[in-house]
């Protein structure tokens, strides 16, 4: 019974700190509205959902040019880029079921979110292999690590997108006036 007690208290502080969330997915439906609305997304503030690192592996050579974080791993000189979670983004391009998004400036510095079964746009690359996805990111050939394929698009739940053009309150109207 104590056992039961536990389990109903654990779940209401679940919802409880899970509705405390600031940000929300950004899904189809939210897009619909933006379309129908005649709104543009490149005016949208994304965010990304958890951590996304990019990984490469470098040359002795390649490493006096590389931008990111360099280490050595295994005898081999490896640079991550890394995108911590809930940094801010900004949407350069679109499908009708993707949109590119850049966390930086700079000429193809962007990452592609698709639209998943959940209705939600996920990371995406051109290639999985045993986790991995292959992606060109600043014209070279970058790995998301598996722990960041599932990074999805959110954004602020304040920001209201679920837009109305305009707004009317009315007074009502009175016999005799």
């Amino acid at each position: 019974m104590k056992n039961i007690y536990i389990l109903i208290i654990s779940f209401f502080l679940l919802i409880l700190f899970a509705s405390c969330s600031k940000t929300i997915y950004f899904s189809q439906d939210m897009r619909n509205n933006l379309n129908k609305n005649h709104l543009n997304i490149n005016k949208i503030q994304f965010y990304n959902s958890r951590k996304i690192i990019l990984i490469r592996n470098l040359s002795y050579a390649d490493t006096k040019v590389a931008r990111g974080k360099i280490k050595l791993e295994n005898g081999r000189y490896v640079e991550n880029v890394i995108i911590p979670k809930k940094t801010p983004g900004v949407a350069i391009g679109e499908g009708s079921n993707y949109i590119n998004v850049a966390f930086e400036d700079g000429v193809n510095r962007f990452l592609r979110f698709v639209l998943n079964d959940r209705n939600v746009y996920q990371i995406s690359a051109g290639k999985w292999n045993q986790g991995y996805g292959k992606v060109k990111y600043d014209t070279l050939i970058y790995y998301i690590a598996p722990k960041s394929s599932k990074a999805v698009l959110k954004v602020k739940k304040d920001d209201q997108y679920n837009l109305h053009k305009s707004i009317r309150r009315l007074k009502g109207k009175t016999v005799g006036r």
